[in-house]
């Protein structure tokens, strides 16, 4: 009985199909490969791999910048954001939130108000997780066995 298995496997029905599934494959990997996502998940995995190595191999993760210019734009980033993001995303949040109470009735104003509303709020939350960013991947990247320099944390220490 092997002995017609094995011999129906070389039959050239058997090749056809094998070589049409190949050409089938072939073909929706370069079907694949010409989608801009495709390559752009395909460059996001090359800098993984290439670029994953030595921050792996570093227990304290960006201590090359201490004492450097990045270190002073790092902390003057911070220091906008929390200084000027914060009291300008609850202001025009304040804002829109009285625009859309005194819109009594008018269904334009309310759609206006409404829409402001949620843009500053959204202002605001983007603007809150860039202050605990840090402080999260910190906390993450302890767990896993690597910890940043003081000099880039900028909030921690």
């Amino acid at each position: 009985m092997s002995a017609t298995s094995n011999a129906s496997d070389d039959s050239p029905s058997n090749q056809t199909r094998r070589t049409t599934i190949r050409e089938r494959a072939r073909q929706g990997l370069l079907t694949a490969m010409g989608k801009p996502r495709f390559r752009s998940l395909l460059q996001l995995s090359l800098i993984v791999v290439l670029f994953s190595g030595s921050a792996m191999a570093q227990t304290s993760v960006g201590s090359v910048y201490c004492g450097t210019p990045v270190e002073t734009a790092i902390s003057l980033v911070f220091g906008a954001i929390a200084a000027l993001g914060m009291p300008a995303a609850m202001f025009f949040t304040g804002r829109s939130g009285l625009s859309y109470m005194r819109a009594t009735g008018n269904p334009n104003q309310q759609n206006q108000a409404r829409q402001d509303l949620i843009l500053s709020v959204t202002g605001l939350a983007i603007v809150f997780l860039a202050l605990i960013a840090p402080e999260i991947i910190s906390k993450l990247g302890s767990e896993l066995g690597f910890s940043f320099s003081s000099c880039v944390n900028p909030f921690g220490g």
